[in-house]
């Protein structure tokens, strides 16, 4: 019975932390996936005009950096067939690919030549099924999409805004992700600045090469570009969420810790049981010249068994289950996404600390009641 509940409670403990090293993991990936690696902005969240001919001669003289693409984001709504939709309209430039690899874009239309009053557009894969009939058709006179963008004048006080209407053409199709593809539309940075009148941008989103040091090229960086720009690494925006997940984590060691102590009390009543039932075999033991403290010494080496005994059942148990999860996906959120699980070496080594950590000192204390025996 103590062997079970300690078994219990290892696997317990074990498949809730290989679960937040799930999250964690995916949370990396998607972080990976979704964000570059750095990205430059402005502090006080204003355009950036740097001449390209500087730009690239500052990018170039550090080294580690892959690729760079000037982006710029706008909130916009489109109107088509008296249908609106709000998206998010991106602007980007050809390196775009490069920093984001999962970026992919399918033209339809090569011919650059845009009027005055049009906007060239990428509708995502996930969105573009209620534009589909103008991809193969060009209707833009009789059904003409509008796209709306607000800017604001900073230059004024009073923040006033004004709108910019154009008619829009769908230049092509572009996949990121599913979450992208239906929130966002892409077109060449260029043309928003068309919008604008200026050529500036909003961020520099950056690429490094694998396996260099993210935070040495931060720093050289700010070296370069002075304290007018925000640099923040891939890896200080997980940190909100890390935390969320470290914080969740140590609640979790102290509540298990808490079950752990109580399953402990088996075992404490085990090695009792057990001394009892014993007794005269114990003082038969006495009689012939064994000291109290070795046999104390046997008890405290039951203890030690069954403690190790629940422990390794548990953690098999636990293991199996992670990887059959980790490969057929039997366990899924919603009935759709396999539950993120990953059985890590520090879960593991957290788990043994806190089992037989416990199991040794129930243990010895069990093992102490012998004195009170002979009494």
């Amino acid at each position: 019975m103590s062997t079970l509940s300690l078994s219990i409670s290892t696997f317990s403990l074990s498949s809730i932390l290989s679960v937040f090293s799930g999250l964690e993991n995916l949370n990396i990936k998607f972080y990976q996936i979704n964000y570059p690696d750095i990205v430059l902005t402005s502090f006080k969240e204003e355009n950036i005009f740097i001449n390209d001919r500087i730009l690239k001669e500052k990018m170039k003289s550090i080294k580690g950096i892959f690729s760079f693409s000037k982006t710029m984001e706008k909130i916009v709504y489109l109107y088509y067939k008296n249908n609106k939709y709000f998206f998010h309209l991106k602007g980007v430039d050809s390196e775009y690919g490069k920093v984001m690899k999962n970026f992919k874009k399918i033209i339809f239309i090569k011919d650059d030549k845009l009027s005055y009053n049009q906007l060239n557009i990428y509708i995502g894969l996930s969105s573009f099924f209620p534009f589909f009939p103008l991809l193969f058709i060009d209707k833009i006179e009789k059904n003409p999409i509008k796209i709306i963008c607000f800017f604001f004048d900073k230059k004024k006080k009073t923040y006033t805004p004004f709108i910019i209407q154009r008619r829009v053409r769908i230049k092509g199709l572009f996949h990121f992700s599913q979450e992208v593809d239906k929130k966002y539309l892409f077109c060449d940075i260029s043309e928003i600045q068309k919008l604008i009148q200026k050529k500036t941008f909003q961020s520099l989103e950056i690429k490094i090469h694998k396996g260099k040091n993210i935070n040495n090229i931060k720093n050289l960086l700010k070296k370069k570009f002075g304290s007018k720009f925000m640099i923040k690494t891939r890896m200080e925006k997980e940190k909100s969420f890390s935390k969320v997940i470290n914080t969740e984590k140590m609640f979790i060691y102290f509540l298990l810790f808490l079950i752990t102590l109580i399953a402990g009390f088996n075992l404490i009543s085990a090695i009792f049981i057990l001394q009892l039932d014993k007794r005269e075999n114990i003082f038969i033991l006495w009689s012939f010249g064994y000291s109290l403290y070795r046999i104390k010494k046997i008890f405290f080496h039951i203890g030690i068994i069954i403690t190790f005994s629940g422990w390794f059942l548990g953690i098999c148990i636990s293991y199996v289950i992670s990887m059959l999860q980790d490969r057929y996906h039997i366990f899924k959120i919603g009935g759709k996404f396999p539950f993120p699980v990953k059985f890590t070496i520090g879960d593991f080594c957290m788990t043994t600390c806190i089992i037989l950590t416990i199991g040794v000192i129930i243990s010895f204390f069990s093992s102490k009641r012998m004195s009170y025996l002979f009494i």
